[in-house]
């Protein structure tokens, strides 16, 4: 197979998923890997060159052979309109939300197919998944922000950058630990909520763990009696909901922080829909009454070099069975799915 690791378009996308290892491992199987340069990947072009990829500009990915599968983390930019090639990456369209009928068509004008990462799975269960970052670093970004808050001094609420190592963050929130409040984690035992848990304990908080048992018939006075509010909750269909506007509203509400990790503002199945959209890097928060909440769609790119070493590790034996392996004939099926379903 001929891999073609594309940049990213987004700009605070440092994330990769394959490592100069991994590649070296598929150049080692008979497969070609040509990766794009790139100003802002965690991994030196140079060190691809070195495992044996091809070197190529970025954004040429539009212009390759057809029988190129383009590999890469988040959204394609809006350009081709016609999308002609293989394409895997996390493109966030299977649940409604806005817009993914235009993207989905956009496959469908060029022939092309997309394979999501979110549903390469086997037995029921994603390959692989970030979701142990993105709780970890959700749940610190809060943490950090509440406890700052409550000395008066400056937090992340400025904005923020990629850090070359989680011991940063580590530093800066067990230096201003505070007396332990009370932390609320919903789908505790999922990898997300396992990282969730893990970041607030080490900041000092009491956490209260939520899974599927506890939200089936939600206790929402309970939920409300905590500080602090993280999400970790990957909903594919409609069903629950955490907190609307009026709860916030309630002067019962102690929640004053929340972290919504799963963030998915655009879809019907949103279980916060106290928000529309994902806050940024350089707005890391937004305040609805009293209450703050952070929403960023990629967190795990906030560290970049260790999230993409665990992801990679998880991807790397389904790229060598692509396309044929099992996880990669239920990830077409979906796709099969949604044509379908924008008709």
């Amino acid at each position: 197979m001929i891999f073609h690791l594309r940049d990213e378009a987004r700009a605070t996308e440092r994330r990769a998923p394959l490592t100069p290892d991994g590649a070296e491992t598929l150049v080692r199987n008979g497969h070609r890997v040509i990766v794009e340069d790139s100003a802002k990947r965690i991994f030196a072009t140079a060190d691809y060159v070195h495992a044996g990829c091809e070197r190529v500009d970025a954004g040429s990915w539009v212009n390759a052979p057809a029988d190129h599968t383009i590999l890469g983390l988040k959204e394609l930019p809006d350009a081709p309109a016609a999308l002609r090639h293989a394409f895997i990456h996390f493109a966030h369209l299977y649940k409604d939300q806005v817009g993914w009928r235009d993207e989905i068509a956009r496959f469908t004008r060029g022939g092309g197919r997309l394979y999501d990462l979110e549903y390469l799975t086997k037995g029921g269960r994603r390959t692989a998944a970030f979701g142990y970052w993105a709780g970890w670093m959700g749940a610190a970004l809060a943490a950090w922000r509440y406890l700052a808050r409550d000395k008066g001094i400056t937090g992340p609420e400025a904005g923020v950058k990629s850090f070359s190592t989680r011991h940063e963050v580590e530093e800066i929130i067990t230096a201003i630990k505070g007396p332990a409040a009370r932390a609320i984690v919903i789908g505790a035992k999922g990898r997300s909520g396992t990282g969730a848990t893990e970041a607030l304990k080490l900041a000092g908080f009491n956490v209260t763990e939520w899974d599927i048992a506890e939200t089936r018939n939600l206790d929402r006075a309970a939920l409300m009696d905590h500080d602090l509010l993280v999400n970790c909750v990957l909903m594919t269909g409609p069903g629950l909901r955490l907190l609307s506007d009026d709860d916030l509203a309630n002067p019962d509400n102690r929640i004053t922080m929340i972290a919504d990790v799963s963030c998915d503002p655009f879809s019907d199945f949103n279980p916060l829909p106290i928000y529309d959209h994902p806050t940024r890097w350089e707005a890391p928060f937004l305040t609805i009454g009293q209450t703050e909440l952070t929403a960023i769609d990629n967190l795990p790119s906030l560290l970049p070099r260790e999230s993409s070493e665990d992801f990679a590790a998880q991807l790397l034996p389904s790229l060598l069975a692509y396309p044929d392996g099992e996880e990669w004939l239920a990830a077409a099926q979906c796709f099969r799915d949604a044509v379908e379903r924008a008709k």
